[in-house]
């Protein structure tokens, strides 16, 4: 699912654009963690957790190109490159935050409950960032204008 994810949600953030696909795959995700503690039966449980991660696998797929799109071609890579930091970074604090949370007393209803309510936040980011305006200027990586020589 997480591969399938991938090849998925690049496919759907071509047709419906990479904000819009980003907000769907944390929406999924985060009703989907929201429920995962509620259901008892074993094959919602499964549908859940495929959901999940055919998102994870989604978000991780879209991540170049959206970084292409919203800051550039020529700025991708080093954009790309903070999105898998900050990648790293939630690998590292999500599993603590969540074993905090958990505790002794096995409280996974509270872990999935606040990881799915941060999706949902993270929903809002989308519609918060606003595309980089293009560089003007006498930088050397301005094109050059009419009358000018490089």
């Amino acid at each position: 699912f997480n591969g399938g994810g991938r090849i998925l949600w690049g496919w759907l953030s071509d047709r419906i654009g990479k904000m819009p696909a980003f907000m769907g795959i944390l929406g999924i995700q985060g009703v989907c963690l929201l429920l995962i503690p509620h259901v008892s039966s074993p094959i919602l449980f499964a549908v859940l957790a495929a959901l999940v991660y055919t998102c994870y696998g989604g978000a991780f797929g879209t991540m170049p190109s959206t970084a292409g799109r919203f800051f550039g071609v020529r700025n991708a890579g080093a954009i790309y490159g903070l999105m898998l930091i900050g990648w790293s970074i939630g690998g590292i604090v999500g599993p603590l935050l969540i074993s905090s949370l958990i505790g002794e007393q096995k409280a996974y209803s509270l872990g999935f409950t606040v990881v799915g309510i941060i999706a949902l936040v993270g929903m809002a980011l989308p519609l918060l960032t606003k595309k980089p305006a293009p560089r003007t200027g006498t930088s050397s990586d301005s094109a050059p204008t009419a009358g000018t020589r490089r």
